[in-house]
């Protein structure tokens, strides 16, 4: 076998529909691999526990709220 006949049916194999569609499918399939490993979540923020003290003067600030409204 000649390097010219060589180069034809390695031209003929890479050109031919069926290996173009599994090239295109398996590309597809990994870059959906890739994306499902490296998605990540938005991170909430953390709750920060409310002390007592801050829950007492939110309530009071919403009393003065409520009493400036009526």
């Amino acid at each position: 076998m000649f390097l010219s006949e060589f180069l034809y049916i390695i031209k003929r194999v890479l050109l031919s529909p069926m290996v173009i569609g599994i090239v295109i499918a398996a590309l597809l399939y990994l870059q959906l691999v890739f994306y499902i490993l490296n998605y990540s979540k938005k991170k909430n923020k953390p709750v920060e526990p409310v002390s007592k003290e801050k829950k007492e003067e939110a309530d009071d600030e919403q009393n003065e709220d409520d009493s400036e409204e009526e």
